[in-house]
């Protein structure tokens, strides 16, 4: 046990000592609330707390007027250069450049960290109910390159499983989706562009062979 002498202030004499066994279980209690355990575990949780509630509070200004987006974007078909039969893998294949100018600079903010941007074409009236198929896409990391104009190239064919793509009406969606911080994704579409699949197949010949693990840039003169 342990006694511990205590005296109010403006007493003139002592009280009684203060006597406690050190097995009973609230003074043990006690002592391991100032255990290391316990302090680690007190800092933990009012690290997270604090870190959670800023998080949310930073993503929240990002919806403040001054920070709404205001993208503007123009795509549209340039020249398809072949429309062919993949043998390998027995699927109608496309190859084609495309006109593009966009201006997503009004998507970057203190809050932003990058936009994923993707060229989709779209058909119907096949076998599939519906047909989307990504032919390009880029990842923009900068402000400074949120504007561009010029043509390019697809990155990737557009290809039909049932080689049925001969004659379709497609259209180019330009689309991009918003990577933050901290805080919800959510993607846009910008821009639409119409056109018409050939009716036979053929090859122009003007497509360079790319060297290998190198982007498609810009367009065959």
């Amino acid at each position: 046990s342990s006694c511990v002498s205590a005296r109010a202030p403006g007493w003139a004499a002592w009280r009684a000592p203060l006597c406690w066994d050190w097995t009973d279980p609230l003074p043990r209690a006690l002592g391991s609330m100032d255990s290391y355990s316990a302090r680690g575990n007190t800092i933990f949780c009012t690290f997270v707390t604090v870190l959670g509630t800023m998080s949310a509070l930073n993503h929240a200004t990002s919806y403040l007027p001054n920070f709404q987006a205001t993208p503007t974007a123009q795509v549209g078909l340039n020249k398809v250069h072949d429309l062919t039969v993949n043998t390998y893998l027995n699927m109608d294949q496309c190859t084609l450049s495309f006109d593009l100018s966009h201006d997503l600079s009004t998507e970057f903010h203190w809050n932003t960290n990058q936009l994923f941007v993707y060229l989709v074409a779209s058909y119907n009236e096949t076998s599939n109910k519906r047909n989307e198929v990504t032919i390009w896409d880029n990842i923009i990391t900068k402000k400074a390159d949120a504007k561009f104009s010029g043509k390019l190239l697809v990155e990737y064919p557009l290809r039909d499983q049932h080689r049925e793509l001969r004659g379709k009406d497609v259209r180019l969606h330009l689309r991009y989706r918003t990577m933050p911080i901290i805080g919800r994704m959510y993607e846009k579409e910008v821009a639409v562009g119409d056109f018409k699949v050939g009716k036979e197949y053929f090859r122009d010949g003007t497509i360079p062979q790319q060297p290998q693990g190198k982007r498609r840039p810009m367009v065959p003169q």
